[in-house]
């Protein structure tokens, strides 16, 4: 399923606050090696109806739904930019209950959403970077 952001923020206006979902986003991702989008969600699981990740690349600019299994130990979505070639990644999260509510990270202050957006860095220079900047 793809959905665009402003679907979600239209539809889903009584999305809501909370530390109950948590993402910590990646210091830098690498263009030649895989990674992982995980979310965690405190929330009881026979209380949930759906956590999911959307992401778009450059290279696919509307968002992918990818669905976890609720009854999973992880909430985890492994991408490789070696299979599916891209400059960037934008993502978020969501968590619908199966009252309605919708929660969703990352958020601002005024509570919509703002997804993460990543750069893909080649590691040579990442790395001569680092070290340059060391010295």
């Amino acid at each position: 399923m793809t959905i665009d952001k402003k679907t979600i923020i239209n539809t889903n206006k009584n999305s809501l606050f909370t530390s109950k979902v948590l993402h910590h986003p990646n210091k830098v991702l690498f263009n030649s090696r895989a990674f992982e989008l995980e979310v965690f969600t405190d929330f009881l699981r026979n209380e949930l109806e759906s956590i999911s990740l959307f992401y778009k690349t450059d290279d696919k600019p509307q968002f992918i739904e990818i669905l976890f299994d609720i009854q999973a130990n992880r909430y985890v979505f492994k991408y490789d930019p070696r299979v599916n070639p891209a400059n960037e990644i934008t993502y978020f999260f969501t968590v619908i209950h199966k009252n309605g509510s919708v929660y969703a990270t990352p958020i601002d202050k005024e509570g919509e959403l703002k997804p993460f957006t990543q750069n893909f860095v080649d590691p040579v220079e990442y790395y001569k970077q680092r070290a340059a900047y060391k010295n």
